[in-house]
């Protein structure tokens, strides 16, 4: 049945149709506005999504690739310090197939993986890691081929038979590294704090500590010098020469042959000095010479390379 949705009015004698109620005019404005909000809400955050999710994703990829050119340096890198360190290893035999005729023991240079302590830790961070490790390997490795260039054409320079004439042992006792060794090189002086050129190094050792002779040759020198004390030097005949300083006692005199491992006097505190050490020098053809890098004799891979890092982390000198 048809609703009727007019009424007559006897006053005009005509058909009118029905007027809507206030209240019914109002909850259906109320009814098209809410519904028009909510798709217009609707609409806006579907629009937000898809512009955050652009943003997003591009921000992504641009970490990505940067993390990707990062990564692509550092394998660049890694692959360079292969090709050196493999470089040093050659070096390090023929330096010991022409001084002890054998082959060195190089498994302190056993590749192990440096990465394992990583597995928690951020990609960024490992990378940040590895590269500041790379830097220090670049310079200790820019370092030791310099080092090992100037050894080997000193050994390629010498006569088979004059070897036993090398500085190839320490001057004095230091099982397992017991006494610091303080380096050659740039140092702080103890006495007048200024920057001077160190040309040997310090052992700090106790007084009354005996000195030995580090390779065969005929004393030079023998007696007091200032600054150096109580010194001897001995003339090794192939170039090279020693030097050992602050002694308190001095076994030897002017012309006297040694050979190496003699006892030629002990530590004291002579000289220029604040507290008892012997200190010690290597010249070659008169020009000084790193004399950690001739203990080859007398120490081990990793004794060596713990010795080497112990000198050079020293800042001072003790003359």
């Amino acid at each position: 049945m048809v609703q009727n949705k007019f009424n007559y009015n006897p006053k005009t004698l005509d058909f009118e149709e029905k007027s809507s109620t206030k209240l019914k005019r109002f909850l259906i404005s109320a009814i098209s506005i809410f519904t028009g909000g909510i798709l217009i809400f609707i609409l806006i955050l579907i629009a937000y999504s898809y512009y955050y999710e652009a943003k997003h994703l591009e921000s992504t990829s641009i970490e990505y690739n940067t993390l990707k050119e990062q990564y692509k340096e550092l394998t660049e890198r890694k692959k360079q310090n292969d090709e050196f360190l493999n470089e040093l290893i050659e070096k390090d035999k023929k330096i010991f197939q022409a001084i002890l005729k054998s082959e060195p023991d190089n498994s302190i240079f056993e590749r192990k993986n440096p990465y394992t302590k990583f597995k928690d830790i951020k990609l960024t961070d490992i990378i940040e890691e590895n590269k500041k490790r790379l830097n220090f390997l670049n310079a200790i490795i820019e370092y030791q081929n310099k080092e090992y260039g100037a050894i080997l054409k000193l050994v390629q320079e010498i006569e088979p038979a004059d070897l036993i004439c090398i500085p190839a042992i320490q001057p004095v006792y230091n099982k397992n590294l017991k006494y610091p060794v303080y380096g050659f090189g740039q140092r702080i002086d103890q006495v007048y704090k200024s920057l001077i050129f160190h040309p040997g190094i310090d052992y700090a050792v106790p007084e009354g500590t005996v000195v030995f002779a580090t390779a065969d040759g005929v004393v030079e020198t023998s007696g007091s010098k200032r600054g150096l004390g109580n010194r001897i030097v001995i003339d090794h005949g192939n170039g090279f020469k020693t030097t050992y300083a602050h002694l308190e006692d001095m076994y030897v005199f002017d012309r006297k042959k040694v050979k190496r491992g003699d006892k030629i006097g002990n530590v004291g505190m002579t000289g220029k000095t604040l507290i008892s050490h012997l200190h010690y020098e290597i010249q070659f053809k008169s020009k000084p010479i790193n004399p950690v890098n001739f203990f080859f004799l007398d120490l081990d891979p990793r004794e060596y390379s713990e010795i080497r890092t112990q000198s050079s982390m020293s800042g001072l000198s003790l003359d």
